[in-house]
């Protein structure tokens, strides 16, 4: 384990691991947003070096949820698949952006790019009419029928495994472009990519909520093994803080799993979108006003 995080603190890291693992899988946002704040505040770690290892933490969380989800059968593999093409080169330039920039600067860029994410996720009430539209400057309108649309809409049929359907068409002109930013941003900042994933998913793909944590889950799995592949070669991983910590964060994933299903859409968007802003609100200030790096 880094010295600066001794044997003294193994058992409230796994405790922090286990509510990390619990609360990301079941709103569907990798884990970064508490993990690197863990890592620079009461395990004092560098900057960078948190941010490596969080990204190394989040394979262990996302694979856990995926587990739980794909048995639940609410991963769309084909949607996820096709961005995952434009995220995982996003995922490589964001890790060595990172290592180029100041530690400061990344805990201040951290909360104010979560706060907009959540103040999205929180205020839009469709999935895919009001920011598609806002996004294409009015290329479609309010409503319309996309069964008529050109090529990169693609229709989508889900049947999961207690047999409710869902049908939703994503647009991937938008989607694409997007996915190539949030692999860019969960590497740069080590949060996964999660809360990014949720608003394309959601809003440009057009999936009920459930289905989008879920596919959210799956596209941080397969971007976190490409971000840490690359934060590894920079030496930017805690390979014992990152492995004791996994722990904790595979049990806490399988919890957030079950309870989330359990929960109605409406109030799963509303708790993700608070949840984001209090760890959005706390990055802010100390990005502000206390010197980290």
């Amino acid at each position: 384990m880094n010295a600066m995080a001794g044997a003294e603190l193994i058992p409230l890291i796994i405790v922090i691991a286990l509510g990390v693992g619990f609360l990301a899988s079941m709103f569907g946002i990798g884990g970064g947003f508490l993990i690197v704040p863990t890592g620079i505040y009461i395990l004092g770690m560098e900057e960078h070096l948190a941010t490596g290892t969080s990204t190394f933490i989040i394979i262990f969380m996302s694979a856990s949820a995926v587990i739980g989800y794909a048995r639940q059968k609410r991963i769309d593999y084909v949607v996820t698949g096709i961005l995952l093409a434009a995220s995982i080169p996003g995922t490589i330039l964001g890790a060595f952006v990172g290592e180029a920039t100041p530690g400061q600067l990344i805990i201040l860029l951290f909360g104010i790019i979560e706060m907009v994410l959540a103040a999205i996720l929180a205020l839009k009430k469709t999935p895919d009419k009001q920011l598609t539209k806002a996004l294409e400057a009015g290329a479609y309108k309010i409503g319309e029928d996309f069964s008529h649309t050109k090529w990169w809409v693609l229709s989508r049929h889900l049947v999961d495994a207690e047999g409710k359907t869902e049908d939703y068409k994503a647009n991937l002109l938008l989607a694409l472009p997007l996915s190539f930013v949030a692999g860019f941003l969960s590497s740069f900042l080590g949060i996964g990519g999660g809360t990014i994933n949720i608003q394309i998913l959601y809003f440009c793909c057009g999936m009920g909520i459930h289905v989008t944590i879920a596919s959210s889950m799956f596209m941080i799995l397969v971007s976190s093994i490409t971000g840490a592949g690359t934060h590894f070669a920079l030496g930017n991983v805690d390979l014992v803080v990152g492995l004791i910590f996994a722990a904790g964060v595979v049990i806490g994933a399988q919890f957030g799993t079950r309870i989330n299903k359990r929960i109605a859409p409406q109030k799963l968007k509303k708790w993700a979108a608070v949840v984001i802003i209090i760890i959005a609100v706390y990055m802010i200030v100390n990005g502000v006003f206390f010197k980290i790096a």
